[in-house]
């Protein structure tokens, strides 16, 4: 829906990378979204991407940042993003769900230099009724421009269209403020 909302908007172009196999390291992740970065900007001939990741894919996109540096991107924006995990990573398996559960050593990490400059513009927009990150206020990020939104059921974020209109907003900020 985001996808669809954007290219109506005429933004983009809108790439998408579904990142696998599902219960690795979050970290393996980020070594995908890499390349990715690297294809979009050769392919397009751009300087830099921006990111939106939603869910687990904040953290992907975190991950990304402090493993490659922020210099290929311009902004992250985050969709429900459990930036301190969340209490249901305890109840499934895999490296990934380890990786969100409140506490553990490599979430600790990610958030270590939490609201220290990250060298690019971050965004957190979040619900206060999203269910599938406990608590929800987890979705807070020091040092981001935190959005916090009302009636948002879980896994909505990414089909919503007051998210679909921030995420167009913040996107033709860069068009009008290249820097």
């Amino acid at each position: 829906g985001l996808r669809r909302d954007l290219v109506a908007r005429r933004i983009g172009p809108v790439y998408a990378l579904s990142y696998g196999p599902p219960l690795a390291s979050i970290d393996t992740f980020a070594d995908q979204v890499a390349a990715k970065v690297d294809a979009i900007l050769g392919a397009t001939g751009a300087s830099r991407v921006a990111i939106v990741g939603h869910s687990m894919g904040g953290l992907v996109a975190r991950a990304y940042l402090r493993r490659y540096g922020p210099e290929k991107v311009s902004v992250v924006m985050t969709l429900g993003a459990p930036h301190h995990g969340s209490v249901h990573a305890w109840l499934f398996p895999g490296a990934s769900l380890a990786q969100l559960r409140p506490g553990n050593a490599w979430l600790a990490e990610l958030n270590r230099s939490e609201g220290a400059s990250a060298g690019v513009r971050l965004v957190s927009l979040w619900s206060w009724h999203d269910s599938m990150v406990a608590p929800q206020t987890s979705s807070r990020l020091a040092g981001a421009e935190n959005i916090e939104l009302a009636g948002i059921r879980p896994n909505a974020l990414g089909g919503d269209r007051r998210v679909f209109a921030l995420v167009a907003a913040e996107l033709a900020r860069l068009t009008d403020d290249p820097s």
